[in-house]
């Protein structure tokens, strides 16, 4: 569909307002060059709401991939030209385009390439205006406006512009008639260049000459092309041939798509391995805004910068690798099934033929926009500009490319491995790189995307919406979905795509920061809303909407105005498979993000728009679109309380659950129906029980528990399977099952209290305990036929299509049970139950007498030697668990595994609450052996069973925490900015059932914590204690966004008073302990437990809050609503979303700080001294005993990892932070170290990390261990700066605080930060008080190898010898003069250093002229010129040796050749 955007023509009367105007360019393959006697009339415009950027006649450029893009000042230029040769072209007249002034984004390239290029590429550029190709042709698509952009200088840009555009030179009004099949390059005389601008008859030349040369190398042999080299390289000068490779080196890297038939791919790949920097300076323009879309202005990355990037590689990539891989991706062709087209076409040079030999016209494809025509297969940009061609067939075909090509590599994507890093030598297709080049900028596809959707055919509409479904990744993630309401609680999360704000100085650099939405919810308005205050519309409208996609494509899409879209096709009643997917997409932006859902409630009549389509089939049948329906109200429900209180008030919520009521007469019936309406039934109940869930979650339909128990009898109650067996509707049926008794279990989560009920039962319609007897009967019912449906004896061979749901139904039923039984409780916890409800032995035999658990010993031992039987329900979960190689299968057995733990639990609990209450217990009846577990206590009976589930999942958490934080990124949370599965990142990254598995196993494995804490005195200093220690540290490492409450329970345990003895004994019997005394009462540790879980709590679990500045924007007018940036530069102030509700059952990613990064438990240690760790300005005492508690625990921590048989966690935060923490915790104060107890634990911890700083020296000898700036912040000088000035004002030369500064000269350390720590140290005149070499941490050879051969950094030690800043240093022995004098003695009198012979010299001139004026320095050149001479036979010939060097570094220069005379005298002689 086509649209009038309003424009009027400048130009004046000569250009007409046409139809032929408005049609697009591109046309079908092997088009005949004569003109057709009749032209297909173009479609009509006709007006749409939405104002489209330009014309679809206004396709992508047709200049080379390699061309720059023009600036804006040449626009007027450019209609100029346009105008003038639109006599020869009168059939093309696209639409004159609005004037962009300020925010055109292909200025970004010519921005690069003048800060970047050398003088060649600032050259002025010649415009070439594009006319067209063929009378029988629409004219050519082109990006605004319609010309190239051609480098004079460029031989091979030209020949490939000839070569597309020579074939139809006779309708240029040409006087020659080229061939097509010309075996010659094709020269363009003067009468050309009317149509095509100036040629050069040089550069004609140059590619004939070129392509002869091609020619000639094909004819000859190898050994022949060899003696012709050699020949040549004799008689060329050296010097001119070295000049000649590099220009040669140069072409070949700036040559782009210039060779038909040569993967551009490849060559991309090896101009990478030769750059340093990205590829071209396009992708700095196209990519920047596809991983930081902040930043407009990306520069390129220094091979030096790679090393100190190298711990974002271990985050994700490499910013210029993956830069490069993207880039690679842009030249990708595809077939129509989405896979990659290999190229072979074979080149020219192979061939022997030349430029113009591309065959007839009819082989040409002139679908094409850019590359080779005579190529298979079409790349995205082609595709996307093929979607915007006139004729509807083709405009189908590249939508439907476009869906094949995405859900090609989503579908690649989630089934490559989580945390996967591509290698260079694998040769793969990199869909990672697709997918996120296809989302990116530059393709601009969602613009594309939102115009396909204003098409006046039905089928240009559906396969644009197809292809949004792919974008929006809206089938995986309901997929996704669909497990999480499996999950406890079944909470939404939303999907926006995010990033982790930049580390804080004020809080210690650590890592973890608030995430933040990839664009700002501010900017996600309908572009409508920006009318400035006199009416007029905002001219750079466009191009905010294609930044926003660039940023978060779903985003873009609203800013687009796609609801009102969406809403209109709703009312023109679409076909069937169209309204289904426009509803699809509606739930895709639902689950964005809250302003994505405020603007689908806001929006009037669209609630009822989707209500009124699910009204209009009043049959039995069930349609897609209706499940969808339902589904997208469900999810507008769970974000808002009020809007799902609006929803059943209004009668919405009855309207489309009215399907409950109908499938309750008899399982007959509902088989009746057919397999496909049974499917699609279950399907569609089980959406309407979701959304009755998510009702009585906010309080609504509480009291229609009556009306709805007898609808769901049939599901309740376990049927006979033969029937379900012989249609396959098992897992239909059984999904249908679950939710029922999900359903019930948000019924029993409001039952009042079972002993407050004083009153008989209230009125009839209320939900109260006299439905809870039926409804637990039901669940016994399937719990009587697990062993037969599931016949976990068989173990492995059991395993059936119907195993998943049959487990799902079984999960749904213990979390049922288990909060029934978690609600029977007295007033107050300690107080005992007055009686005990008879159900909850009934739930406790049930348990025993169908084997949920094992009771015997010795049946487990027999059953673990055979691997093929299963002793118990719980075995043969664990042993899915750990065999099942589907993530589905494993996550529901884990649920499973965490219902009936619950289920258990409980019941023991009330059994004993309920015995404590009887004064004797009863006695004259005989028990059986089911009642005898049951007395004794289910928990201590199956003790063998539950020992080994909690070992196997300790295992389990200990070994995924790594794969949680391997997907973490700390520029974007995934690489593209897709939705959800659509972040691009391997695996589905955080949207996979993989993290899914893993947090499930934590939620588990926090539960058997509980129940362990019961013995938890009796395993003091136990290696099983420890094990469960590391085991809570690694599930706060797992928990994401909607696991507070695990990371709660994992503080809890880790940081309890019993824990933190525990830590206490591994200190005392650590052998790296030199000297420990520790005093500390029980009370001393409950304060300790107290302050470090309050401070964790406050500094990694609390929301980010709104700002005071946010808080009146009331008042600003919407007139001024513009394009927002987000600050990436540290912690942005507080802010909430205004749309995002208080009583929301959805989540967001945002405004939190989950999953936590693996140095977390550093925070007590390393942001204390900033204000910003509590709501207002902390009390010094405050953060003293914070930091003191932060001291003792990482010591603790760090004594005890080596107990366990589990690897720690903790080992795995680099030695940099450690070190970085214990210099952050010096900025409280002397206080930190003068308290005795917190200065042995200090100075143990500055030993042990020594050592380890001594062993990775040695195991890794050329490698900076230490890289504060690299690896910390960029700006970590202005920290260090922060800790010398502490340093000077308050140490007074303490050891301890001098040990911790010192660590700074390590020869591990980066130079930088050297640099940096001996300036600061030297400036605040304190290197005296550094201590000696032997007291500093580690071996003394690591400050003194290997030899500085940093020239700033010996500069630095020079300008502190000369200034007098080691005077002092030099008497007292501080580390800093023996650095100094080993450094330079080894520098200067070094007898292989011959390259640094003009260093040597500085050196010594340096110092003998400050010897001559300062003469009580000469102790000190006698310490450098007699530093390590050997023993005493030796040590004179050395000294001679010495001085003779220091003689000949003088020069001849008579002052210091006189001073260096006395000096010799004094070193050989002793005389002064």
């Amino acid at each position: 569909m086509e649209q009038s955007s309003g424009r009027v023509n400048r130009k004046g009367p000569n250009v007409l307002a046409t139809a032929s105007s408005l049609v697009g360019s591109i046309v079908e393959k092997g088009i005949s060059e004569n003109k057709p006697p009749n032209k297909p009339l173009p479609p009509s415009p006709t007006l749409l709401s939405f104002p489209v950027a330009r014309h679809r006649s206004h396709g992508l450029h047709w200049a080379p991939a390699g061309t720059l893009a023009q600036s804006n000042d040449h626009e007027e230029e450019e209609e100029e030209e346009e105008e003038r040769f639109m006599n020869a072209a009168a059939f093309a007249k696209p639409l004159q385009r609005k004037e962009k002034k300020h925010m055109d984004l292909r200025t970004w390239k010519d921005m690069v390439s003048a800060s970047t290029s050398g003088p060649k590429d600032s050259r002025k550029v010649k415009i070439i205006t594009t006319t067209s190709l063929s009378v029988a042709s629409p004219d050519v698509p082109t990006t605004s406006p319609n010309t190239l952009l051609v480098k004079p200088a460029r031989a091979s840009d030209q020949r490939e512009f000839l070569s597309q555009k020579s074939p139809f030179s006779n309708d240029l009004g040409t006087e020659e008639n080229i061939s097509s099949k010309a075996s010659t390059p094709l020269a363009v005389s003067s009468s050309i260049s009317n149509g095509l601008g100036t040629r050069q008859a040089s550069s004609c030349l140059e590619s004939d000459i070129d392509v002869e040369n091609h020619a000639r190398l094909q004819t000859m042999s190898p050994e022949e092309i060899a003696e012709a080299q050699a020949d040549l390289l004799d008689k060329m000068d050296p010097a001119l041939l070295n000049i000649l490779k590099k220009r040669g080196q140069e072409k070949m890297k700036k040559r782009k798509h210039s060779v038909p038939g040569v993967s551009i791919a490849e060559e991309a790949a090896k101009n990478s391995r030769t750059e340093a920097h990205f590829v071209t300076p396009e992708i700095l323009s196209r990519q920047g805004q596809a991983v930081t879309p902040s930043t407009s202005l990306v520069m390129p990355i220094l091979k030096e910068k790679c090393v100190v990037q190298k711990s974002a590689l271990a985050q994700g990539f490499l910013w210029d690798a993956w830069t490069e891989r993207v880039e690679a991706a842009r030249d990708l062709r595809f077939s129509f099934d989405g896979n990659v087209v290999e190229d072979d076409v074979v080149s020219a040079a192979e061939t022997g033929e030349k430029w113009s030999s591309v065959g007839s016209a009819a082989e040409r494809d002139f679908l094409r926009t850019e590359g080779d025509p005579g190529a298979a297969g079409y790349t995205i940009k082609e595709a996307i500009a093929l979607a915007r061609s006139v004729i509807p067939g083709q405009r189908c075909l590249a939508l439907h490319l476009l869906a094949s090509v995405l859900d090609k590599a989503l579908n690649k994507l989630c089934g490559s491995r989580i945390g996967y890093t591509r290698e260079e030598k694998d040769k793969s297709t990199d869909w990672e790189a697709i997918w996120a080049y296809a989302l990116g900028p530059e393709p601009e596809l969602v613009l594309a995307l939102r115009m396909a959707l204003d098409d006046n055919h039905t089928s240009v509409v559906l396969a644009s919406v197809k292809v949004i479904q792919c974008l929006l990744s809206c089938s995986l993630n309901e997929n996704f979905f669909d497990i999480l309401e499996n999950m406890e609680h079944g909470r939404d999360i939303f999907t926006a795509p995010v990033f982790r704000s930049k580390p804080d100085i004020d809080l210690g650099f650590l890592r973890g920061c608030y995430w933040k939405y990839s664009a700002k919810p501010s900017n996600i308005v309908p572009f409508r809303e920006e009318i400035m205050e006199d009416g007029t519309e905002d001219t750079e409208t466009i191009q905010k909407d294609v930044f926003v996609a660039g940023q978060d494509v779903a985003a873009g899409l609203v800013r687009m105005d796609i609801l009102p879209r969406i809403y209109h096709l709703l009312e023109t009643e679409p076909t069937a498979a169209l309204e289904d997917s426009i509803i699809s997409v509606t739930i895709a932006i639902a689950r964005h993000s809250p302003k994505c859902a405020t603007a689908i409630l806001k929006y009037p009549k669209f609630v009822q728009t989707i209500v009124k389509i699910f009204k209009l089939n009043k049959r039995m049948d069930v349609l897609p679109s209706q499940i969808n329906s339902v589904r997208l109200l469900k999810v507008l429900a769970r974000y808002d309380q009020s809007t799902c209180i609006e929803f059943v008030k209004n009668g919405i919520f009855n309207a489309v659950t009215w399907h409950l009521f109908q499938f309750t007469s008899s399982l007959d019936s509902w088989v009746k129906l057919g397999t496909q309406n049974c499917k699609l039934s279950s399907t569609l109940m089980v959406e309407q029980l979701r959304f009755w869930k998510v009702c009585i979650h906010n309080g609504c339909c509480v009291s229609r528990f009556p009306e709805l128990f007898p609808a769901l009898c049939l599901w309740l109650n376990c049927p006979s399977f033969e029937k379900l067996r012989e249609t396959n509707l098992i897992s239909e049926f059984t999904s249908m099952s679950k939710e029922a008794y999900l359903v019930l279990e948000a019924f029993a989560e409001t039952l009042p209290n079972m002993y407050s009920q004083n009153l008989p039962r209230k009125e009839s319609g209320t939900w109260d305990w006299s439905y809870v007897s039926p409804m637990i009967d039901s669940a016994l019912s399937w719990i009587s036929l697990a062993p037969q449906l599931l016949e976990w004896e068989r173990g492995i061979e059991s395993v059936s299509v119907s195993t998943t749901s049959l487990l799902w139904l079984y999960s749904g039923i213990m979390r049922t049970i288990s909060v029934v039984l978690e609600k029977i409780s007295p007033h107050g916890e300690e107080e005992p139950l007055p009686w005990l409800p008879e159900f909850v032995p009934k739930i406790g035999l049930a348990i025993i007498k169908h084997k949920l658990l094992s009771f015997s010993v010795a049946e487990v031992s027999r059953c673990r030697k055979d691997s093929s039987r299963c002793a118990s329900f719980m075995e043969f979960l664990c042993f899915l668990r750990e065999r099942s190689q589907y993530d589905e299968l494993a996550l529901a057995s884990v649920r499973c595994l965490h219902g009936l733990m619950r289920t258990i639990v409980s019941i023991q609990t009330l059994i004993e609450s309920a015995r404590s209450k009887m004064k004797t217990p009863h006695q004259g009846s005989i028990c059986t052996r089911d009642e005898s577990v049951l007395a004794k206590g289910i928990l201590a009976e199956s003790l063998a069973d539950l020992t080994s589930v909690s070992s196997s999942f300790r295992d389990s958490v200990s070994s995924e925490w790594s794969i949680v934080q391997s997907i973490e990124l700390h520029k974007r949370g995934g690489l593209a900015p897709g939705v959800g599965l659509g972040w691009g990142a391997s695996g589905g990254g955080f949207w996979s059932t993989r993290i899914l598995l893993a947090q499930a196993d934590a939620g588990l494995l926090s539960l058997f914590l509980n129940i362990s804490q019961m013995d938890a005195h009796n395993d003091q200093g136990s290696v099983c204690l420890m094990d469960k220690m590391n085991s809570a540290l690694a599930m706060c490492l797992i928990a994401g966004p909607r696991d507070h409450l695990l990371v709660e329970r994992a503080f809890d345990y880790v940081l309890r008073p019993h824990a933190l003895e525990h830590l206490a004994c591994c200190i005392k019997s650590d052998e790296k302990t030199i000297s420990f005394e520790w005093d500390c009462s029980e009370e001393d540790y409950r304060r300790m437990s107290s302050m470090l879980a309050s401070h964790f709590r406050h500094r990694w679990l609390q929301p980010k809050g709104k700002s005071k500045a946010e808080k009146g924007v009331d008042g600003v007018k919407k007139g001024t609503v513009g394009l927002e940036t987000i600050d990436e530069d540290g912690e942005m102030p507080t802010y909430s979303t205004p749309d995002q509700k208080v009583d929301s059952s959805s989540i967001e990613w945002a405004h939190q700080r989950m999953p936590l990064p693996p140095h977390w438990f550093l925070s007590a240690i390393s942001a204390v001294h900033s204000g910003k760790t509590s709501a207002g300005p902390p009390e010094s005492t405050e953060l003293l005993e914070v930091a003191k508690a932060g001291v003792f625990f990482l010591a603790g921590l760090e004594s005890s990892s080596g107990f366990g048989s589990l690897p720690s966690p903790v080992l795995s935060v680099p030695l940099v932070w450690k070190f970085h923490a214990l210099s952050t915790v010096l900025l409280v104060g002397m206080d930190i170290i003068e308290d005795k107890n917190t200065r042995n634990l200090y100075s143990f911890l500055q030993e042990l990390y020594g050592q380890v700083l001594d062993e990775a020296r040695l195991n890794h000898h050329d490698i900076e261990i230490l890289r504060f700036k690299s690896d910390i912040h960029e700006n970590y000088s202005t920290f260090l700066e922060m800790v010398v000035e502490q340093y000077a004002a308050v140490s007074y030369g303490d050891v301890l605080y001098g040990r911790q500064v010192s660590i700074y000269l390590h020869q591990r350390v980066e130079s930088s930060v050297r640099l940096s720590a001996w300036t600061a140290l030297s400036n605040a005149r304190v290197l005296e008080l550094l201590p000696g070499l032997d007291k500093c941490l580690g071996k003394a050879d690591g400050y003194l190898e290997p030899v500085e051969e940093n020239e700033a950094v010996l500069e630095a030690y020079l300008k502190s010898w000369t200034c007098g800043a080691l005077d002092r240093a030099a008497a007292r022995g501080s580390v800093a003069f023996a650095v100094v004098v080993h450094h330079l003695s080894s520098v200067v009198f070094c007898k292989e250093a011959k390259e640094k012979i003009s260093l040597q010299n500085k050196i010594v001139k340096s110092l003998m002229r400050d010897l001559s004026r300062k003469r009580h320095r000469e102790g000190m050149m006698l310490e450098l010129v007699g530093y390590r001479v050997g023993d005493a036979m030796e040590e004179r010939k050395e000294k001679e040796r010495r001085l003779e060097v220091l003689k000949e570094a003088c020069e001849g220069n008579s002052s210091l050749l006189s001073e260096m005379e006395k000096l010799k005298s004094v070193a050989l002689c002793g005389r002064r």
